[in-house]
């Protein structure tokens, strides 16, 4: 059951039940305070009874020998006592009754006292009126008469007041010994609430954190095992916060070991080496497909340092990048060749990663022998192309130019027809060749650029003068508003990419048409805009025409001629300016595209 509360339950318990307690406690301390209290007012109750009997009686006494003194010596004076004590007697009468008003039985004895009273002061006033006659020996009598029924009076007075000051002396005599009583049940209380008190808290305190704490010293061992990667214990059970936490952390611990297991099955079956190497530089562990990739096997290669593997002109730089990942804490990728135990390079791509924790270098070796491969071959067909193709096609070009000149005769009609449709071919194949070759530099990153100061206005000249035949021979007409603006560049390569810009435009336009070119400059920068006014680029391809062999479909339908590589090489040829090109569609129709190049410093732009 007390596995079934929650931990803030159990807290709530410990401080709830000492605080009832206490409750109780207070709660019997105050009825004990109210009952000492009760018993203190009634001894001072009591006392106050006595005094104002005794009073009474006394002035009961005073009056009478006033009066027996006034009538032997005719002194009004004492008749003048008489009256103060009687009213004195009168007013301690009215005093009791106040006091024992709430007390019937005490209340009927004063009422037989002031009865008894009223007939003493009644024989009194008659011995007052007697007194006014001359002394004789009958007087005398009358006055031994009237005194001695005066002071029966007083008898039956004092005999009615009896038990009433008796039982206030009995009240006030037990007072002490009932205070005393009181007294001690209240520290019997106070003491023993007290120590109930904190055995309870600490016996509630002690049998919940014995469940808690034995609970907690499992979790705790459980924490070891999972790190040391053993067996957990049993669940602790229960549904408070600890047996939930217990719960969540073996699921942590079964979704562990899942996690290692297709950890272990991913590096089992992973091609590519995993491993790590320490700061020594030794292999400390190793996947399986080191067998396949390198031909060592994992336990082969556990404990060799990498310069056992790796080829020698190539081991002293792996070891600088390995110093330099250690000291910059970088990822890197690293080349270099590796020889397997059959004795065959192996060309590795190693991505390394150090981790200052473990102090070693945690690596992905994979295998780029079939890219390299692939790569000889790539380099050997574009130096065939190179040589073997483009010089060919140039020299066919310029013989096709002089028979064209009429430098070996004139031809008929249709040998004139046939002798355009070869030059075209040849250019058009000459320009592919020349458009590979700048993407395999670009890709390589030797593509060469010159700069120098040029008016880009100039450029602008240059490239609408190279495509005015294509423009005529397709009837779209090009306007130019330039501007002289000074920019530091390679005028070349800025051509090549004005007069792709400018083909493109020109292939996009309808018959008729017309291509605007606009130069603008803001912030340091000129643009140079080259407008279309077709059927446009189709929305969400404004990315993509810049990308190899990628070629936006038009919107109307019709298939226009082209490699797909003019724009990819024209954003490589302005991005290595640190400039920006990009495409956007016109307003009313067409596409606009436009680059930017940084103008020079210095220069005044009109």
């Amino acid at each position: 059951m007390n596995l079934q509360l929650k931990i803030s339950h159990r807290g709530l318990i410990i401080v709830v039940v000492p605080l009832l307690v206490v409750f109780v406690l207070l709660g019997s301390l105050a009825s004990l305070l109210r009952q000492a209290e009760t018993e203190v007012q009634q001894e001072a109750h009591s006392r106050e009874v006595v005094t104002h009997i005794n009073i009474m009686l006394r002035q009961l006494v005073s009056s009478g020998s006033n009066l027996l003194a006034y009538y032997l010596s005719r002194e009004r004076s004492f008749l003048k006592d008489y009256g103060d004590r009687r009213a004195q007697v009168v007013n301690e009468m009215w005093k009791l009754a106040s006091l024992v008003k709430n007390e019937r039985q005490q209340l009927d004895q004063l009422a037989r006292t002031s009865s008894d009273i009223d007939r003493l002061f009644a024989v009194a006033g008659e011995m007052e009126r007697s007194a006014g006659r001359p002394m004789s020996v009958i007087a005398m009598l009358e006055g031994r008469a009237f005194f001695e029924h005066m002071y029966k009076c007083m008898d039956r007075v004092a005999d009615d007041l009896d038990p009433l000051l008796k039982n206030a002396e009995r009240t006030v005599e037990a007072s002490p010994e009932a205070q005393a009583r009181s007294r001690g049940r209240i520290q019997a209380v106070i003491y023993g609430g007290m120590l109930a008190t904190v055995v309870l808290a600490l016996s509630m305190t002690y049998l919940f954190s014995r469940g808690i704490t034995s609970r907690l010293k499992v979790l705790t061992d459980n924490t070891g095992r999972l790190a040391r990667q053993q067996r957990l214990a049993a669940p602790v059970g229960g549904k408070d916060e600890i047996g939930e936490l217990d719960l969540f952390f073996h699921r942590m611990a079964q979704d562990l070991a899942d996690a290692r297991r297709r950890e272990r099955a991913i590096l089992d079956n992973a091609v590519d080496v995993i491993c790590s190497i320490n700061a020594d530089g030794v292999f400390t562990a190793v996947n399986p497909a080191s067998m396949h990739v390198w031909g060592y096997a994992p336990d082969k290669l556990t404990g060799r340092h990498f310069s056992e593997i790796i080829v020698k002109e190539d081991s002293d730089k792996f070891r600088e990048a390995l110093d330099e990942i250690r000291r910059k804490k970088l990822l890197v990728n690293v080349e270099n060749r590796v020889l397997s135990a059959g004795g065959r390079t192996v060309h590795t791509l190693w991505s390394l990663n150090w981790s200052e924790p473990e102090q070693s270098l945690f690596c992905v070796a994979h295998d780029i022998s079939d890219r390299k491969e692939v790569e000889r071959l790539k380099q050997e067909f574009v130096a065939m192309i190179s040589h073997e193709l483009r010089t060919p096609l140039t020299s066919l070009r310029a013989l096709l130019s002089l028979l064209s000149s009429g430098a070996y005769g004139q031809l008929s009609e249709n040998g004139e027809k046939r002798l355009q449709s070869a030059e075209v071919g040849i250019t058009r194949l000459i320009g592919l060749i020349n458009d590979l070759l700048d993407i395999e530099k670009m890709e390589a990153g030797k593509l060469v650029i010159s700069p120098a100061e040029l008016d880009l206005s100039d450029v602008v000249e240059r490239a609408i003068d190279a495509v005015q035949g294509f423009a005529e021979q397709q009837g779209v007409r090009i306007t130019a508003c330039k501007r002289s603006q000074i920019a530091v560049a390679d005028f070349d390569r800025i051509v090549q990419v004005m007069v792709n810009l400018l083909s493109n435009a020109i292939k996009f336009s309808d018959e008729g048409g017309e291509v605007e070119v606009k130069m603008t400059e803001e912030s340091g920068y000129s643009e140079v805009q080259v407008i279309d006014h077709g059927c446009g680029i189709p929305a969400g391809s404004e990315k993509s025409i810049f990308e190899k062999y990628e070629q936006a479909h038009a919107p109307d339908g019709k298939r226009r001629k082209g490699t797909g590589l003019g724009l990819p090489i024209c954003k490589a040829i302005i991005e290595q300016h640190g400039g920006a090109i990009g495409v956007r569609a016109t307003e009313g129709g067409g596409s606009t595209l436009w680059f930017r190049l940084r103008l020079a410093e210095g220069h005044t732009h009109v």
